[in-house]
C-alpha cells in the first residue's frame, strides 16, 4: 500500500492546471510549516476554473507573482510566501512556524529574507516568537 503524501496530494489535484501555488498551502509545500489541516489548497489563479477543493485568489496575471517550480509544482518563492501571509494577516501559528522554521533554517538569522518596509513592524512582533519558537 503505497502512502500519499500532501505534496503528491497536491499535485495530483493540480496537475495540468495553470496555478501559482499561495499562502498557506505555498507554505506547506514549501516546507516552512510543521503541516496541519487544510481545508482547500489555496492557489492564485488568472482565471476560475472548477477545480472542487481549491480556493481562488484572482491575480491578472501570474507572471507578476515572485515564484518557482518545485517538485512539479509552481509556488511563490520562500520571501514571497512569507511576505503574502504577512501582508494579509494571515493565522499566527502558520505565520511564526514559517519564520521559526526560516530561521532555523539560516543558521539562526532572518539573513535573506528581504520585506517591505510597510511589513517591517509585523515582522517585529513574529520575529521575537519565531527565535523561541524551538526553545519551549
Amino acid at each position: 500500500m503505497a502512502v500519499i503524501t500532501y505534496n503528491d496530494q497536491l499535485r495530483n489535484l493540480l496537475a495540468n492546471v495553470e496555478c501559482v501555488l499561495a499562502f498557506d498551502t505555498a507554505a506547506d509545500f514549501l516546507g516552512l510549516t510543521n503541516g496541519g489541516y487544510r481545508p482547500a489548497a489555496q492557489i492564485f489563479v488568472n482565471k476560475k476554473q472548477n477545480i472542487e477543493g481549491t480556493e481562488q485568489i484572482l491575480v491578472p496575471s501570474l507572471e507578476v507573482l515572485a515564484c518557482e517550480e518545485r517538485n512539479g509544482l509552481v509556488c511563490t518563492t520562500v520571501t514571497q510566501t512569507i511576505i503574502d501571509l504577512l501582508e494579509q494577516n494571515g493565522d499566527e501559528q502558520i505565520i511564526t512556524e514559517c519564520l521559526a522554521n526560516y530561521y532555523d533554517g539560516h543558521n539562526e538569522s532572518f539573513d535573506g529574507l528581504e520585506l517591505p518596509e510597510h511589513l517591517q513592524s509585523r515582522f517585529e512582533k513574529y520575529k521575537a516568537w519565531a527565535v523561541d519558537y524551538y526553545k519551549e
